[in-house]
Protein backbone atom coordinates (compact mmCIF):
# COMPACT_ATOMS: atom_id res chain seq x y z
CA UNK A 1 0.00 0.00 0.00
CA UNK A 2 1.35 3.32 -1.05
CA UNK A 3 0.63 6.43 0.78
CA UNK A 4 0.93 9.61 -1.07
CA UNK A 5 1.42 12.64 0.97
CA UNK A 6 0.58 15.90 -0.56
CA UNK A 7 1.16 19.22 1.02
CA UNK A 8 -0.65 22.00 -0.68
CA UNK A 9 0.64 25.44 -0.26
CA UNK A 10 -2.42 27.67 0.02
CA UNK A 11 -0.30 30.68 -0.77
CA UNK A 12 0.83 29.36 -4.17
CA UNK A 13 -2.77 28.51 -5.16
CA UNK A 14 -3.95 32.01 -4.40
CA UNK A 15 -0.96 33.40 -6.35
CA UNK A 16 -1.98 31.31 -9.38
CA UNK A 17 -5.54 32.59 -9.11
CA UNK A 18 -4.19 36.15 -8.89
CA UNK A 19 -2.05 35.68 -12.01
CA UNK A 20 -5.00 34.27 -13.95
CA UNK A 21 -7.08 37.31 -12.97
CA UNK A 22 -4.28 39.68 -14.10
CA UNK A 23 -3.98 37.79 -17.39
CA UNK A 24 -7.75 38.08 -17.97
CA UNK A 25 -7.67 41.82 -17.25
CA UNK A 26 -4.71 42.36 -19.62
CA UNK A 27 -6.33 40.27 -22.37
CA UNK A 28 -9.61 42.18 -22.02
CA UNK A 29 -7.76 45.50 -22.17
CA UNK A 30 -5.87 44.45 -25.31
CA UNK A 31 -9.04 43.25 -27.03
CA UNK A 32 -10.81 46.51 -26.11
CA UNK A 33 -7.94 48.63 -27.48
CA UNK A 34 -7.87 46.62 -30.71
CA UNK A 35 -11.65 46.92 -31.10
CA UNK A 36 -11.52 50.69 -30.58
CA UNK A 37 -8.69 51.01 -33.10
CA UNK A 38 -10.68 48.96 -35.62
CA UNK A 39 -13.77 51.16 -35.13
CA UNK A 40 -11.63 54.29 -35.53
CA UNK A 41 -10.03 53.03 -38.75
CA UNK A 42 -13.44 52.04 -40.13
CA UNK A 43 -14.88 55.47 -39.32
CA UNK A 44 -11.98 57.28 -40.99
CA UNK A 45 -12.26 54.99 -44.01
CA UNK A 46 -15.96 55.85 -44.37
CA UNK A 47 -15.20 59.58 -44.10
CA UNK A 48 -12.52 59.35 -46.81
CA UNK A 49 -14.83 57.32 -49.06
CA UNK A 50 -17.57 59.93 -48.66
CA UNK A 51 -15.11 62.74 -49.46
CA UNK A 52 -13.88 60.91 -52.58
CA UNK A 53 -17.49 60.32 -53.70
CA UNK A 54 -18.34 64.02 -53.32
CA UNK A 55 -15.19 65.05 -55.23
CA UNK A 56 -16.08 62.69 -58.08
CA UNK A 57 -19.68 63.92 -58.17
CA UNK A 58 -18.48 67.53 -58.23
CA UNK A 59 -16.16 66.71 -61.14
CA UNK A 60 -19.05 65.25 -63.12
CA UNK A 61 -21.22 68.29 -62.32
CA UNK A 62 -18.45 70.61 -63.55
CA UNK A 63 -18.14 68.67 -66.79
CA UNK A 64 -21.92 68.61 -67.25
CA UNK A 65 -22.05 72.38 -66.60
CA UNK A 66 -19.43 73.07 -69.25
CA UNK A 67 -21.24 70.89 -71.78
CA UNK A 68 -24.57 72.55 -70.96
CA UNK A 69 -23.09 76.02 -71.56
CA UNK A 70 -21.74 74.84 -74.92
CA UNK A 71 -25.19 73.50 -75.84
CA UNK A 72 -26.76 76.85 -74.90
CA UNK A 73 -24.12 78.58 -77.05
CA UNK A 74 -24.82 76.26 -79.98
CA UNK A 75 -28.59 76.82 -79.75
CA UNK A 76 -28.43 80.62 -79.56
CA UNK A 77 -25.28 82.70 -79.05
CA UNK A 78 -27.33 85.68 -77.81
CA UNK A 79 -28.26 83.66 -74.70
CA UNK A 80 -24.53 83.72 -73.83
CA UNK A 81 -23.94 87.23 -75.14
CA UNK A 82 -26.76 88.67 -72.99
CA UNK A 83 -25.42 87.24 -69.72
CA UNK A 84 -24.48 90.00 -67.26
CA UNK A 85 -20.73 89.92 -66.63
CA UNK A 86 -19.83 88.62 -63.16
CA UNK A 87 -23.36 87.52 -62.25
CA UNK A 88 -24.08 84.08 -60.77
CA UNK A 89 -26.33 82.00 -63.02
CA UNK A 90 -27.75 78.56 -62.32
CA UNK A 91 -28.29 75.84 -64.91
CA UNK A 92 -31.73 74.32 -65.39
CA UNK A 93 -32.70 71.42 -67.60
CA UNK A 94 -36.27 71.38 -68.89
CA UNK A 95 -37.33 67.77 -69.37
CA UNK A 96 -40.34 68.83 -71.46
CA UNK A 97 -38.30 70.68 -74.09
CA UNK A 98 -34.99 68.88 -73.47
CA UNK A 99 -33.21 72.23 -73.33
CA UNK A 100 -30.70 73.76 -70.93
CA UNK A 101 -31.17 77.32 -69.71
CA UNK A 102 -29.49 79.76 -67.33
CA UNK A 103 -31.34 81.67 -64.63
CA UNK A 104 -30.44 83.85 -61.64
CA UNK A 105 -32.81 81.81 -59.45
CA UNK A 106 -30.80 79.73 -56.97
CA UNK A 107 -31.11 75.98 -57.11
CA UNK A 108 -29.26 73.10 -55.53
CA UNK A 109 -28.52 69.66 -56.90
CA UNK A 110 -29.63 66.75 -54.72
CA UNK A 111 -29.93 69.28 -51.83
CA UNK A 112 -26.17 69.01 -51.53
CA UNK A 113 -24.37 70.73 -54.39
CA UNK A 114 -24.69 74.25 -55.75
CA UNK A 115 -23.48 74.87 -59.30
CA UNK A 116 -23.02 78.40 -60.61
CA UNK A 117 -22.03 79.70 -64.02
CA UNK A 118 -20.32 83.08 -64.27
CA UNK A 119 -19.68 84.83 -67.58
CA UNK A 120 -16.71 87.19 -67.94
CA UNK A 121 -15.40 89.25 -70.82
CA UNK A 122 -12.85 87.67 -73.11
CA UNK A 123 -9.87 89.65 -74.39
CA UNK A 124 -7.47 89.34 -77.32
CA UNK A 125 -3.82 90.33 -77.25
CA UNK A 126 -1.88 91.98 -80.08
CA UNK A 127 -1.45 88.56 -81.75
CA UNK A 128 -5.24 88.03 -81.66
CA UNK A 129 -4.89 85.24 -79.08
CA UNK A 130 -7.24 84.94 -76.10
CA UNK A 131 -5.62 86.66 -73.11
CA UNK A 132 -6.35 87.99 -69.63
CA UNK A 133 -6.19 91.57 -70.85
CA UNK A 134 -6.18 93.45 -74.13
CA UNK A 135 -8.96 94.25 -76.57
CA UNK A 136 -12.46 93.08 -75.57
CA UNK A 137 -13.71 90.31 -77.88
CA UNK A 138 -17.51 90.55 -78.10
CA UNK A 139 -17.65 87.22 -79.94
CA UNK A 140 -16.13 85.28 -77.03
CA UNK A 141 -16.73 84.84 -73.32
CA UNK A 142 -14.76 83.34 -70.47
CA UNK A 143 -17.03 80.98 -68.54
CA UNK A 144 -16.43 79.83 -64.97
CA UNK A 145 -18.44 76.87 -63.70
CA UNK A 146 -18.28 76.44 -59.93
CA UNK A 147 -19.57 73.59 -57.78
CA UNK A 148 -19.70 73.90 -54.00
CA UNK A 149 -20.96 71.76 -51.15
CA UNK A 150 -20.97 71.88 -47.37
CA UNK A 151 -18.86 69.50 -45.27
CA UNK A 152 -18.27 69.26 -41.54
CA UNK A 153 -15.08 71.30 -42.01
CA UNK A 154 -16.65 74.04 -44.18
CA UNK A 155 -17.60 74.75 -47.77
CA UNK A 156 -15.64 72.99 -50.52
CA UNK A 157 -15.40 74.57 -53.99
CA UNK A 158 -14.30 73.18 -57.34
CA UNK A 159 -14.21 75.26 -60.49
CA UNK A 160 -13.61 74.97 -64.21
CA UNK A 161 -12.81 77.89 -66.55
CA UNK A 162 -13.01 77.84 -70.34
CA UNK A 163 -13.77 80.08 -73.31
CA UNK A 164 -16.75 79.93 -75.63
CA UNK A 165 -16.93 81.75 -78.93
CA UNK A 166 -19.67 82.56 -81.37
CA UNK A 167 -18.89 79.72 -83.76
CA UNK A 168 -21.72 80.32 -86.21
CA UNK A 169 -21.10 84.00 -87.03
Amino acid sequence: MKIKLSFKNKKSNSNKKGFVLVEVVIATALISILALALVSVTQKSLQLSDRALKQAQAGYLLEEGAEAVKIIRDNNWTDIENLVIGTNYYLYYDTNTNLWSLSTTTNSIDTMFTRTVISNSAYRDELDDLARSGTNDTGAREINVNVSWLTSSGVVNKSLSFYVTDLFN
